[in-house]
């Protein structure tokens, strides 16, 4: 008997629908099983209080970046260091699970693109700090990190921070970046102090920095003899008085009662409430020179203090 090729040929394309259909029928199983996990930590966000989405490129990028783009290349990056988006940062949470089901037919297109064992382009990525934004690939992350993935190749261009950014920042936390950004913009600690970190844990706490630090410029100064420059009073500021008191904090391990402090928070209070500054205090006509010199040092505070 004849062998008959277009029953083969039909059965062939019967397993390959099918086969097809399973894939699907897999995909959206998974993508239900996220959205439903996106929504558990929705809830969890919302009782702690936090933002459960990425991180928004532009927003951070506009308080934080410096200098030029560098081009990076193609390399391996942690998904779990992905934590921003250049426009999408609303569709998907910080685990990068989808936020809503508009997303579902492109995910379950890339969930089932990868189980036929079809290559991925690499992602679109810019770094800032140490946290990763994606300009394109979002549901290939999230279905990557869905599955359990640690890594995904990515095109990387660089932009430095003039802060330190973490991944586990928050999109809460971005007040308190700003804040700090533009303490360091003012008195240019990242280039007359690098890496050392004075961060506070509260953003109008940065007012009160400044103007100690520009009480001590007025008061480390011989008698007779006009402030010093502000790049000179940093650094005078830090050898002589920050660093004895920092000294002091970590030596007897004070930061271990205040987890949620910085050292730079113990130091702010420990001057505060301090009598005297270096050893007087200022002259009845040092004061409108002073109050001069704040009114421009302080303006990005003003809503703050």
């Amino acid at each position: 008997m004849p062998h008959d090729h277009n029953a083969d040929e039909l059965k062939r394309q019967q397993t390959m629908r099918s086969a097809h259909m399973g894939a699907d029928s897999l995909a959206s199983h998974e993508f239900n099983r996220a959205r439903m996990r996106s929504f558990v930590n929705d809830a969890v966000a919302l009782l702690k209080g936090y933002q459960n989405q990425l991180l928004s490129f532009s927003e951070l990028s506009r308080v934080a970046a410096v200098g030029e783009p560098i081009d990076l290349g193609i390399q391996e990056v942690p998904l779990d260091a992905i934590q921003g988006s250049v426009d999408r940062y609303r569709d998907f949470d910080r685990a990068f699970l989808p936020k809503h089901s508009g997303l579902r037919d492109r995910w379950e297109r890339v969930a089932t693109a990868r189980d036929q064992g079809r290559p991925m382009p690499p992602v679109q990525l810019y770094k800032l700090g140490d946290i990763y934004f994606v300009r394109d690939g979002h549901h290939r992350i999230s279905v990557c990190r869905n599955r359990g993935d640690k890594t995904i190749q990515a095109h990387v261009i660089e932009l430095t921070s003039r802060v330190p950014l973490a991944p586990n920042l928050k999109p809460n936390d971005i007040p308190l970046v700003e804040a700090y950004a533009d303490f360091v913009r003012i008195t240019h600690a990242d280039d007359i102090l690098p890496h050392v970190d004075l961060r506070l844990s509260k953003p109008q706490h940065y007012a009160r920095l400044i103007r100690h630090i520009a009480l001590f410029r007025y008061l480390n100064r011989r008698p007779g003899s006009p402030p010093r420059a502000w790049p000179e009073a940093m650094q005078a500021w830090y050898e002589q008085l920050y660093l004895p008191i920092l000294e002091i904090i970590l030596r007897n391990n004070i930061l271990e009662e205040f987890p949620k402090r910085t050292a730079t928070d113990l130091y702010l209070w420990v001057v505060t409430n301090y009598h005297r500054l270096h050893h007087r205090m200022p002259e009845s006509h040092e004061f409108a020179e002073i109050h001069r010199d704040l009114a421009n040092y302080l303006a990005p505070f003003l809503n703050l203090a």
